[in-house]
């Protein structure tokens, strides 16, 4: 397995440890790229990163290969966390 950007046809853009099958894609703890606040204007849009399928038990899942529209290497100097969600604590405040 490898740390790879995935794009969705769904428009999701993922990032996961990966293993590309025949008929599928393994994507293991898969975090979902997105951005976070406003920009400043003519600022940049930062990006942030949150759990895909948060509420799951399964960290690890299997999509079919026509729903990937493309796989890449992420950036040299992007910094990809081990995403972690408590879901007892979400749903018990």
């Amino acid at each position: 397995m490898a740390i790879k950007l995935v794009r969705l046809k769904s428009g999701e853009d993922l990032v996961a440890d990966i293993d590309i099958n025949t008929d599928t894609v393994t994507l293991e703890n898969p975090a979902m790229i997105m951005p976070v606040g406003n920009p400043d204007p003519g600022g940049q849009v930062q990006m942030g990163f949150g759990p895909w399928v948060p509420f799951a038990k399964s960290k690890t899942f299997e999509v079919p290969r026509e729903h990937v529209v493309f796989i890449a290497d992420p950036a040299d100097d992007i910094v990809v966390p081990e995403v972690k969600v408590n879901t007892k604590q979400v749903l018990t405040g």
